[in-house]
């Protein structure tokens, strides 16, 4: 049966996603940011895009969006799903009709295919997008590497694109570095910041590591002189180690708050932990706990 009515969300599993956060950081937003007019919204490390469909959904004030991510392989899908949806839609019709009749061995080599023919970066945009979401949708935590075997993995979320295209059609899509999104933001811009975290341990080639975390606080503070408010979700070095304050310090002239989550993406759910995180706003509002949150909704329902 088909899906009816499904609002704009993320159209790719993505490790970090902000889904399970939506509720906190909606309500730790400035007060007055539903009055706010002609908002910039933007996203310098949109991955998943979780906390972009639900803003652009929720905030009709936000009349432009600006989302960038160093990774062009994403960014390139998003390109296709704003542009050209209605061919991508029948590019991964064909493939779910093509791979859901296989049986296991089969579809392991289908799988290793398509892998195979998304490593070489010889596809144009469709094929390369459905090949990305195909990837995405039937492998081990969404990384694309390695299959993950699924009874019925849906590959062609119709109604989500569909969605989402509508949704993007006022977003500008960049594959820059992250300091470039602060040539797009003028009058009442809004910055979400959800950085690649800091790691617990020391930093390996590729990630990102102190001297990276320094540059971004230093580009905070960029937006902070400017006047641009600005919020920034990362690791918590105390979680693990209570002596850890290496985050506290760096950002000890702005608000710092605490919240919870339960790691989404890991290899093996029974490892699955609740570990708090960091919030961190150049503006002030108390932040509610998720079960006051709910507990609130649930009010306003009646």
């Amino acid at each position: 049966m088909a899906r009816l009515n499904v609002g704009a969300q993320p159209f790719v599993k993505w490790q970090g996603g902000k889904g399970q956060h939506l509720l906190i950081l909606n309500q730790a937003l400035p007060t007055d940011f539903a009055d706010i007019p002609n908002v910039t919204y933007i996203e310098p490390f949109v991955g998943g895009g979780a906390m972009l469909f639900h803003m652009l959904q929720t905030y009709p004030n936000i009349t432009r969006a600006v989302i960038n991510d160093n990774n062009l392989d994403l960014m390139r899908v998003y390109n296709t799903v704003r542009d050209r949806s209605a061919e991508l839609i029948v590019a991964l019709k064909r493939i779910q009709k093509e791979f859901l009749p296989l049986n296991e061995e089969k579809r392991r080599e289908y799988f290793e295919q398509a892998r195979k023919q998304f490593d070489q970066h010889l596809t144009d945009g469709i094929h390369h997008a459905s090949l990305f979401l195909f990837l995405n949708k039937t492998s081990v935590n969404g990384l694309g590497q390695k299959y993950h075997h699924s009874q019925k993995p849906v590959i062609c979320e119709e109604a989500i694109l569909q969605a989402d295209a509508k949704v993007l059609h006022r977003v500008t899509i960049m594959c820059d570095d992250y300091e470039k999104t602060y040539n797009e933001a003028c009058g009442n811009s809004f910055f979400f910041l959800d950085p690649p975290y800091r790691p617990a341990h020391k930093a390996k080639p590729g990630e990102w590591g102190d001297k990276e975390q320094v540059r971004l606080k230093k580009f905070c503070d960029l937006l902070n002189f400017r006047h641009f408010q600005w919020m920034l979700t990362n690791s918590d070095g105390k979680a693990k180690d209570p002596s850890d304050d290496f985050m506290d310090q760096l950002y000890g002239n702005y608000d710092i708050q605490r919240i919870w989550s339960q790691q989404a993406i890991v290899a093996k759910p029974e490892k699955r932990e609740k570990q708090s995180e960091i919030l961190v706003r150049n503006f002030d509002r108390e932040i509610l706990s998720l079960r006051d949150l709910r507990c609130q909704q649930l009010t306003l329902a009646f």
